[in-house]
């Protein structure tokens, strides 16, 4: 069951993916176009690839906080309601994240380990902006 809700858990992440994915191919084909508004990356989609890319986006996001969230909630519950283990000390949460402010991507982090894997998101994430530009303008 544990191992269900772990895989559960990526659906959303997944689903985003996939829709950027998609997103970046209607860019190459044609299908949409990738516009910089101040520093908010814009897509307009004119294809049934752009429709179908812009849709998966927004449905990664709704399931990536719908199924994180609930997972989060039963953990608690399962806690004070005393079915958690009780023993040892609790594992501390570390999180951390990544802000662009314009191309330049800030990142953040309750440790080093997360900070720096941030980083390295953030360098991804940019590259990824860079490249969909570069096939914007020449396409």
């Amino acid at each position: 069951m544990a191992a269900r809700m772990r895989l559960t858990r990526w659906l959303g992440p997944a689903v985003l993916g996939i829709g950027l994915a998609i997103l970046a191919l209607a860019v190459g084909r044609g299908e949409a176009r990738v516009y910089l508004v101040v520093i908010v990356p814009v897509v307009a989609g004119t294809g049934p690839l752009g429709f179908l890319g812009i849709v998966l986006v927004f449905v990664g996001f709704f399931l990536t906080f719908l199924l994180w969230s609930t997972r989060t909630e039963a953990r608690s519950l399962e806690q004070v309601a005393g079915a958690g283990p009780a023993e040892g000390p609790q594992a501390t949460r570390r999180w951390g994240g990544v802000a662009f402010l314009g191309p330049i991507p800030l990142v953040f982090g309750s440790d080093p380990r997360m900070t720096r894997m941030m980083l390295w998101v953030g360098v991804g994430l940019f590259l990824a902006l860079l490249a969909l530009t570069l096939v914007a303008l020449l396409a």
